[in-house]
């Protein structure tokens, strides 16, 4: 008889060592499909942070003529949302209101976008920071230095006719405005009168979006938008067309 014919089959041993072999592939495979699948939530995670945070203060790359003209919600509103639903349901009837700035993925779960990978609600209390909490690590989005870069930035300028002239003594009979959503749904007009060299400032107070600046002296007026971003001083200039002083 010979040695093949001898051992038909597998031995306790083997058997044993194949189970370990056959464990230990499946630890191994089974780890790996954790990681790749912990890897997927993280990458989806932060991408929804980053729609969450555009949805907030706009897309930067949103640009016509060279100018920015996505400012989100506080763009419209002139204040941070209290929370993440007011991004999809007006919070108070605000007439500057102006979105969905956000859309659910899922038409069965219409509030997925408040929600990281692991199903775990994202926190954010009306901040600059959205953290999520559910892969057991700390996640977190800050799309801005301070609420007072979003909510509070300063608007300089200068009045001059057609030739380039400051308006000198002219200048207490020009009202300068900026009109701007004021935070709880609606629009406030800011108005000064610029220097005798034709300076003029809104300080501090507006918020980022494109704004409607004026000029006004007797029935002439100069009008134009200006794109106010986060954390700056805009500069600009108002230039009536005629010959005034």
């Amino acid at each position: 008889m010979s040695l093949i014919e001898h051992r038909k089959g597998f031995t306790l041993i083997e058997m044993v060592l194949v189970m370990v072999i056959l464990g230990i592939l499946a630890t191994v495979a089974m780890k790996s499909l954790k990681s790749f699948t912990d890897q997927s939530r993280f990458d989806i995670t932060t991408e929804e942070m980053e729609r969450l945070a555009r949805a907030i203060i706009g897309d930067e790359r949103l640009v016509s003529a060279g100018v920015r003209t996505d400012f989100g919600y506080v763009g419209d509103v002139g204040a941070l949302p209290s929370n993440l639903d007011a991004l999809v349901t007006n919070p108070g009837g605000y007439s500057t209101w102006n979105g969905p700035y956000i859309r659910s993925d899922f038409s069965e779960n219409t509030e997925d976008y408040k929600r990281d990978a692991w199903n775990e609600p994202y926190t954010y209390n009306g901040g600059v920071i959205i953290t999520s909490n559910g892969g057991g690590n700390t996640i977190t989005k800050q799309f801005a230095s301070s609420v007072n870069d979003l909510t509070s930035n300063t608007i300089k300028g200068i009045v001059r006719d057609s030739d380039l002239s400051p308006p000198g003594d002219s200048a207490s009979s020009i009202t300068v405005t900026v009109q701007y959503p004021n935070g709880t749904g609606s629009l406030t007009i800011s108005s000064t009168s610029p220097s005798a060299s034709g300076e003029f400032s809104f300080s501090n107070s507006i918020p980022i979006g494109l704004h409607r600046l004026q000029a006004i002296i007797d029935a002439d007026t100069i009008s134009k938008y200006v794109a106010v971003y986060p954390g700056k001083t805009i500069y600009t200039e108002l230039r009536f067309a005629g010959d005034l002083w």
